[in-house]
């Protein structure tokens, strides 16, 4: 069994490594692409890195966000024009350019998913998930507590630390999302320092790794109504530039809304509840970053109204059966960006939180970069 080669990929298919060479030399046959000139338009990769894509025998896999560079790349003659190569932004591309790049990221990743079935180091998804971490930097979640009006609810002889039978879990807001979570990031980063921990206990160094902060964006220290009572939340929404914010709302009794902010107008984005059927559609955000603490790192974001909402975030990335075409979307959509942002519609069927499909237009209600 080959071990998987170079941190953008694992053993993979001969189909994809040839359309990815035919690509490379047929696309403009009158323009000369060499593998070191395709490797530097993506953003100084070795060249040893598309040969490793392109090889017939022992081809390696590209992450999804590499697929969608060719994707751009190859959507565009305009790729080719001036003094160098290099890959357009979204933004510049016109309608019919957009075409193509879909057209090509569906048909690369549609080769890229017929590769031999997954070894297990491969069937964790670490090549191509948002999840994983390859610097080995230090992952911590960060969950605040439940509201002191459910605390003081609490009547379980477990939630008192001074019980033999102490459940520690029982202080933690989310669970759900963190169970979740915490399990899917240990098991594609098994050689990283990966913990969760609450919010009024991290100390310095556990801000300074990858991030995720598990509800709440509100800087308002006060109310009744806060899901996720800490200054962390508050210290790192004051230090980021988010074109939504969470705000309390006399129409939600027990958690928050979310306010865009446009053309210096904010907009308030409802749950929908049904008279008989309670809760049928929670909202979720899901923030990626740099961390403000240390550039080199990330800083994440899932979030949602009520708890369904901070759950369909995470889940969007981590369940089997729709993150690979959640991350093909986020790749084709955002590329490269270091920074990107969505509010998401997270269904909710007899309680249960429903994975959003962002593939949906229905699911996807706002998004930057725009």
């Amino acid at each position: 069994m080959q071990q998987p080669s170079r941190q953008d990929g694992s053993s993979g298919s001969p189909a994809l490594a040839r359309r990815l060479r035919e690509l490379r030399e047929q696309s403009w046959p009158d323009v000369t692409i060499t593998q070191a000139t395709l490797a530097e338009a993506f953003g100084g990769l070795a060249g040893s890195t598309i040969s490793s894509w392109e090889s017939p025998t022992s081809p390696t896999v590209p992450t999804l966000r590499r697929l969608a560079a060719y994707a751009r790349f190859f959507a565009t003659r305009r790729s080719v024009a001036g003094d160098r190569p290099h890959v357009l932004p979204d933004s510049e591309l016109d309608d019919a350019e957009r075409a193509e790049r879909d057209r090509l990221l569906q048909e690369l990743i549609t080769l890229r998913q017929a590769d031999p079935p997954a070894s297990p180091t491969q069937e964790t998804g670490a090549a191509h998930s948002s999840w994983h971490f390859p610097d080995g930097a230090p992952v911590r979640l960060i969950c605040g507590r439940p509201p002191e009006q459910i605390q003081e609810q609490v009547e379980h002889p477990y939630a008192n630390a001074a019980s033999p039978n102490y459940v520690a879990l029982l202080s933690y807001a989310d669970t759900d999302a963190l169970i979740e979570l915490f399990g899917h990031i240990r098991a594609v980063n098994p050689d990283s320092d990966v913990r969760f921990k609450l919010a009024d206990e991290v100390d310095a160094d556990d801000l300074s790794g990858h991030v995720v902060l598990l509800g709440g964006l509100s800087t308002n220290q006060g109310g009744a109504n806060r899901r996720f009572r800490t200054q962390v939340a508050g210290w790192f929404a004051s230090r980021v530039n988010l074109p939504v914010r969470q705000v309390e709302d006399a129409r939600v009794e027990d958690g928050e809304v979310f306010e865009l902010n446009r053309d210096g107008k904010g907009t308030r984005i409802y749950p929908v509840e049904d008279a008989a059927l309670g809760l049928i559609e929670d909202i979720g955000l899901l923030v990626r970053m740099p961390n403000p603490t240390n550039t080199a790192t990330t800083l994440t974001i899932c979030n949602g109204v009520y708890g369904r909402g901070v759950l369909g975030s995470v889940r969007c990335l981590t369940d089997r059966k729709l993150r690979d075409r959640n991350e093909a979307y986020l790749a084709s959509r955002f590329g490269g960006s270091p920074q990107f942002g969505l509010l998401m519609r997270v269904s909710v069927i007899r309680g249960t939180a429903l994975t959003p499909d962002l593939n949906n237009p229905h699911s996807r209600i706002y998004e930057w970069p725009e």
